[in-house]
């Protein structure tokens, strides 16, 4: 019986295909809104990946660990006003990048339909708080390459990023900035070399 268990392990092993985000070929941006409407937005790199498809090509798990400290502004076009804007959000009242230099996501679970959209469950950690999330994703999977693009809605207010948030101070009027905040994701991953 334990022979058998190792071979069906074995081959499962063999079967599945480990692939790295090319940082280079990829882009993830975010988007933060405020009460009025107004909004900033920017880039953030992927540090390390590893993302795993089965046999018949289709993703079933993995992991994908953010760089905190690569984030940068780019809506603002005054070299000031942008260095301030990405001080501020290295700093403890949002993502506290001296402390925390990576956020990970975990993919737990995943479901298809025919078309290639997938419904993703995950556990984000952010500053060392960890919830679940769920979002969909449109991935192709050809030739040892995979795509895939999509957007993720996170509430900030679950990760102690308190600046602002109506959540945590919910007298604050109209000066608040929205909880949510958005990561639009074209990803390009590739067969470890």
């Amino acid at each position: 019986m334990k022979f058998l268990f190792y071979i069906l392990f074995i081959t499962t092993l063999l079967s599945q295909q480990s692939l790295q985000i090319n940082d280079e070929k990829s882009s993830i941006m975010w988007k933060g809104t405020k009460s009025t409407g107004a909004y900033h937005d920017g880039l953030i790199n992927v540090k390390s990946s590893n993302l795993q498809f089965d046999k018949n090509n289709q993703l079933i798990g993995g992991e994908i660990i953010i760089d905190m400290n690569s984030i940068i502004c780019t809506d603002i076009k005054d070299k000031g006003s942008n260095g301030y804007l990405v001080k501020h959000l290295k700093n403890d009242d949002f993502f506290a990048t001296d402390k925390f230099p990576l956020s990970h996501l975990k993919i737990l679970n995943v479901t298809t339909d025919d078309n290639n959209n997938f419904k993703i469950k995950a556990d984000l950690t952010i500053k060392e708080q960890t919830h679940p999330i769920e979002f969909t994703a449109n991935i192709i999977y050809s030739n040892n390459i995979g795509l895939a693009s999509g957007k993720i809605e996170i509430d900030r207010s679950l990760y102690n990023i308190k600046y602002k948030s109506k959540s945590w101070y919910p007298d604050i009027g109209d000066r608040f900035i929205n909880d949510q905040f958005e990561l639009f994701f074209n990803l390009l991953a590739e067969k470890k070399s």
